[in-house]
């Protein structure tokens, strides 16, 4: 009997360690979000800015893609999403709000789409580098006896 118990406990640890670790998953835009915030951004100028990451969420969902964009005063005026044989289309976005796309911190205001959808552009070529770490002293490594 005691060992159905062990065995019971066992399995339902091993659940509940499997399903913390499906849930702490990041998604992409999470992993582009964190590095925004960490490391932040040098201003977009205006201009035409390719390899731009376009993220769209919806739910818990969250697909990131490749694209290009047009900026005008500060402000995002077009979208243009690559193909896989780097030809590129151009993104109509239906948003809930008439209000301009600004950018922040190398990543543009989050958009509402009339879906649900949740958009946001990442300019990753605007990411400022690592911060320098400063070099720690060795342990000592003579005999103190």
């Amino acid at each position: 009997m005691k060992k159905n118990y062990f065995a019971l406990l066992f399995l339902l640890t091993i659940s509940v360690f499997a399903n913390i670790n499906a849930q702490s998953g990041e998604s992409c835009y999470d992993k582009y979000k964190n590095v925004f915030e960490n490391r932040g951004a040098n201003p977009v100028e205006d201009g035409v800015h390719d390899n731009i990451i376009l993220t769209i969420r919806e739910g818990s969902n969250a697909e990131c893609y490749i694209a290009r964009v047009v900026i005008k005063n500060s402000v995002i005026i077009e979208v243009d999403l690559y193909f896989e044989d780097g030809s590129f289309e151009k993104k109509e976005f239906e948003f809930t709000d008439k209000t301009s796309w600004s950018i922040h911190n190398g990543v543009s205001k989050t958009k509402i789409t009339e879906k649900d959808e949740y958009v946001n552009i990442m300019f990753v070529d605007k990411i400022k580098p690592k911060r320098k770490k400063f070099k720690k002293a060795p342990l000592p490594d003579f005999d103190l006896n």
